[in-house]
């Protein structure tokens, strides 16, 4: 009978060793090892449209063109091409150039939809309209 018992310990030890659970691994094995393989989905969403930059100069004391339509995420460059200074300053504060001199530029990337007005501070005639969608 103890011969018995010997046989089945032996025999329980070694299917332990076999096809246990344990998910540390041998320094044997290499990295992922027995690990199920990965796999790569498919993007499901389609990449958002390259933001637009747009160019409106100031010339004549008048903003050209004076008004625009652009997507959120795109930028407008001002470019102050006349021979005096200028401003662009939005009505509800969602931009202020300050005082662009003659050859300076300003940037204004639109973060939200809406409707922006706009006006030079120097020349309260020289207003444009920003329509963000």
């Amino acid at each position: 009978m103890t011969k018995h018992l010997l046989i089945l310990l032996a025999a329980g030890t070694l299917a332990a060793g076999c096809g246990g659970s344990d998910s540390s691994q041998s320094s044997s094995q290499p990295a992922g090892y027995g690990a199920p393989a990965a796999t790569t989905e498919p993007a499901t969403t389609a990449a958002a449209p390259a933001a637009e930059t747009t160019e409106v100069k100031m010339a004549g004391s008048a903003f050209a063109p004076a008004t625009l339509d652009i997507k959120v995420g795109d930028t407008i460059t001002f470019v102050n091409d006349d021979e005096i200074a200028h401003t662009a300053t939005a009505g509800k504060g969602e931009f202020d150039s300050g005082t662009l001199d003659p050859g300076a530029t300003f940037d204004f990337t639109a973060e939200q939809a809406g409707t922006i007005g706009y006006v030079c501070n120097f020349h309260p005639g020289m207003t444009g309209t920003i329509n963000v969608t």
